[in-house]
């Protein structure tokens, strides 16, 4: 009898497990925890991580009720919580005020830490117009990505939207003949970024290069983790997509 109860609640767990990482309840982790991180990108680490791990731990224990829950909000609003889609806001005079500070300050980029600390001082509805006029003023920020031997790589304002700092782990070739993606074994399913060709926002030029990233272990142990693909350009990360994350 006990050997049965412990079977069962394992297998109850092993499924809530499963849903923290696949699914509308999933998502609805992902969607809170990266709404918290952009309201907030001055909140200390620890409670972005401890707010990760209380979702995670409730989706586990309440799952038959969270993941119904979250299907029912997801379908009846008509928005996926893997994406965010602000309400447009007109900037306010402290913007022009943080940009013409920026022009003044910064040629061309500036570090990530620099570029964090200002943007948090903004009213949050500024923080996506802040974004779009530095992109506009061609400004790269450094200190967010790195090269597989520690060499730093700017990267283009849009690509913060990734999340989390990444160091490119492998190249994968030239954009104009790109390998093709690695075949599983038999039964075995495919974690290749490559599976579904290319699928950048910005017209690859042949000579660009497709590198794999990866954030830090730390990330991944936080369920804070992001891999993809990133676009290279003269040392420059100008564009990336997430194709796996926790």
């Amino acid at each position: 009898m006990v050997s049965w109860i412990i079977a069962l609640a394992a297998g109850y767990f092993a499924v809530g497990l499963t849903f923290v990482f696949a699914g509308p309840a999933a998502r609805l982790r992902r969607y809170e925890l990266e709404s918290l991180e952009c309201q907030a990108d001055d909140q200390p680490r620890w409670k972005l991580i401890a707010f990760s791990y209380a979702i995670a731990l409730t989706i586990i224990v309440l799952w038959p009720a969270l993941v119904v829950s979250a299907a029912r909000t997801e379908a009846g609003s008509k928005v996926h919580f893997g994406l965010r889609d602000p309400q447009p806001v007109e900037p306010s005079a402290a913007l022009d005020r943080c940009v013409s500070e920026i022009q003044t300050k910064y040629s061309s980029s500036l570090p990530f830490e620099d570029y964090r600390k200002l943007r948090s001082e903004l009213p949050s509805a500024d923080r996506v117009h802040f974004d779009s006029w530095l992109a506009q003023l061609g400004y790269v920020v450094t200190g967010f990505a790195t090269g597989p031997d520690g060499q730093e790589f700017a990267v283009a304002v849009p690509v913060l939207g990734i999340g989390m700092p990444f160091a490119l782990t492998k190249l994968r070739g030239r954009a104009g003949s790109p390998p093709s993606p690695h075949r599983p074994a038999e039964g075995q399913v495919s974690l290749d970024p490559l599976q579904h060709g290319l699928k950048f926002r910005l017209p690859p030029k042949p000579e660009d290069e497709v590198w794999q990233f990866s954030s830090s272990s730390d990330s991944w142990a936080h369920l804070a983790g992001r891999a993809g693909l990133a676009l290279i350009r003269e040392r420059t990360v100008i564009d990336a997509y997430v194709t796996m994350m926790s």
